[in-house]
């Protein structure tokens, strides 16, 4: 179904199925229901690089699209317009973003449905949209008026200008509440970690993203390296880039084989709870000599390995920590994770997502949007994970009052969104960079600050890192936060300081 949009006053029918409305005063253009069964477009010739793994992922959540539609506007009457005049036109509403906004409007089929919308714009750029009001029989999501501004290609960091027709694209996802309702928050994100997220160690490959059976007593008593993964990740997705690389022919020859990752759930427990169970399954007398790489939060649960093992340690485990390299990791906790902050937090790891690979991108999304269900639910709870990660929290101002310890840690960290405004335009004013610098107030890689990715503190052990065992990407580099290791620059270094 095809629908003009005529300027109307009134809202429109955008549905061949009851219930799907639009309120877009002064807007004049055409919206395109599109068969949710069929892989979405973004226009003529322009795939919705999303759709697929959105569409992988949603299943272990039983979710569904419940619908789609393609937007594009050709002329908004009130563009510009001062607020007594949009305000006289019925234009009343704004986004989360103070934007004014047009009222899309679903149906509510079930007392026990919720619902949140995946709005891309014509920059490709994605934000979700929680329903601003609800009753019994609708939903009313607040989209933007304005579409994405064009943008110039003349610099490589920036996507390159809109298509003409390139069109903004709607997803409703729905979702019965079922599981939150009767498990709360926490158990409901418990309840899936541990069914789709489970504890799990392997010996790891060159190439090889399925995993060896653990091998204790290959790694017991000899120089060995454990790889820690972050947040909503597993092994396979933070290390895909390392394991496929030419560099990991070389660590696996340096450790003779002796590689193995610990899979985790990141959410509901604490990094001091991830190693407690790392403990309980390693066998005891299988002392360990390891060095560690990690990536974001897993830099703090391998702290907890090298800083905090006594207090954590009830069967005398012994484990030498000799070198931990951090890629990306939150020493001092990442704003993103404070609870007004959980949308900005979802919107920087579904837009990271984009251009990954298909397979990691849909392990972690899977993990997203659990905790999308979480946030659309209105359910505000206290998820360890993430609190681990608050910058004024307990968690890290303890970890970061650990004395000093005996482990060389290295450090490698990325400014992907500039807090100058001037530099800022060479990423085409993108809605969320500019969102994310003004929530930041500093460099950052979307996730982490860079500076945080390198400084914990005077009185953290092991730190301040000396300056050689640093390294800062700058934007030019075009490397965010989980793209570290599909870059060679990374992936070398690792390998250099690992083999020194």
């Amino acid at each position: 179904m095809e629908i003009k949009l005529s300027g109307s006053s009134e809202p429109v029918q955008i549905s061949s199925a009851s219930g799907f409305s639009i309120h877009a005063p002064g807007m004049h253009g055409t919206i395109k229901e599109m068969d949710t069964k069929e892989t979405a477009t973004r226009g003529p010739g322009v795939e919705d690089q999303m759709h697929k793994k959105l569409m992988a992922s949603v299943a272990s959540n039983d979710v569904i699209l419940f619908n789609q539609f393609e937007i594009e506007i050709q002329k908004d009457e009130y563009e510009g317009a001062d607020e007594s005049t949009t305000r006289a036109a019925g234009i009343t509403r704004t986004t989360d973003k103070g934007e004014p906004a047009m009222v899309l409007s679903t149906p509510k089929t079930r007392k026990n449905m919720m619902c949140a919308v995946l709005h891309t714009d014509e920059n490709g750029e994605s934000r979700w949209v929680f329903p601003d009001e609800h009753d019994d029989e609708k939903f009313n999501f607040m989209l933007p008026r304005k579409g994405a501004d064009a943008v110039d290609d003349s610099d490589s960091n920036v996507r390159g200008i809109i298509t003409k027709g390139i069109r903004r694209l709607v997803k409703v996802f729905a979702w019965l509440a079922d599981d939150l309702i009767e498990l709360g928050a926490l158990a409901l994100v418990k309840a899936w970690e541990n069914k789709n997220r489970p504890y799990g160690l392997n010996m790891i490959a060159p190439g090889n993203l399925d995993g060896l059976t653990m091998d204790w007593d290959k790694v017991a008593g000899k120089r060995s390296l454990l790889l820690v993964h972050g947040t909503f990740s597993t092994w396979q997705a933070a290390f895909e880039g390392l394991i496929k690389s030419d560099w990991m022919n070389q660590i696996n020859d340096f450790y003779e084989g002796r590689i193995f990752a610990f899979n985790h759930p990141s959410l509901h427990h604490f990094p001091s709870d991830n190693v407690k169970e790392f403990l309980k399954m390693k066998p005891e007398g299988a002392d360990l000599n390891i060095d560690m790489v990690t990536h974001s939060r897993g830099g703090l649960v391998a702290r907890e390995i090298a800083e905090r093992l006594d207090q954590l340690n009830d069967k005398d485990h012994k484990i030498q920590v000799n070198k931990t390299v951090f890629v990306g990791t939150p020493h001092q906790g990442t704003i993103l994770t404070d609870k007004d902050n959980w949308i900005k937090l979802i919107d920087s790891y579904t837009n990271l997502l984009t251009n990954l690979p298909d397979n990691t991108a849909t392990v972690i999304l899977e993990s997203l949007i659990t905790f999308i269900k979480v946030v659309g639910g209105g359910a505000v709870a206290s998820i360890p994970g993430l609190q681990a990660m608050q910058p004024k929290g307990d968690y890290i101002k303890r970890l970061n009052s650990t004395p000093a310890i005996s482990t060389q840690y290295f450090s490698i960290g990325s400014n992907y969104v500039p807090y100058d405004e001037k530099l800022l335009v060479r990423f085409g004013k993108k809605v969320l960079m500019k969102l994310l610098a003004k929530v930041f107030g500093e460099n950052n890689d979307m996730v982490v600050p860079t500076m945080g990715s390198f400084d914990a503190g005077a009185t953290a052990g092991g730190f301040p890192i000396s300056q050689d065992r640093q390294v800062k990407l700058e934007m030019e580099a075009d490397i965010n936060h989980l793209t570290y290791f599909t870059d060679d620059i990374v992936n070398k270094q690792i390998f250099k300081w690992l083999n020194t």
